[in-house]
């Protein structure tokens, strides 16, 4: 079962940095299984791959929107 760590909107920062990143979504993946035994065999469903969207605004402010590993990040209490 997925436990997310953060939920959207919530303010993050990489492990060591002082930029503040808001969380955007969270990143799937299409994973296909093949199933024993049954006919037409692949399933096909989306599954979390451990990254997370931010966005923060650089020192150009320009709006930057990228992933990262979930536990690269931690909460910020503002």
């Amino acid at each position: 079962m997925f436990v997310p760590k953060f939920i959207k909107e919530d303010w993050v920062r990489k492990k060591g940095s002082v930029q503040l990143m808001q969380i955007e979504e969270y990143q799937t993946e299409e994973v296909v299984e093949v199933l024993a035994g049954k006919k037409g065999g692949d399933y096909v469903h989306r599954q979390y791959n451990g990254k997370v969207w931010c966005t923060w605004v650089n020192e150009n402010t320009a709006t930057v929107t990228q992933p990262f590993k979930e536990t690269e990040l931690e909460l910020v209490i503002r």
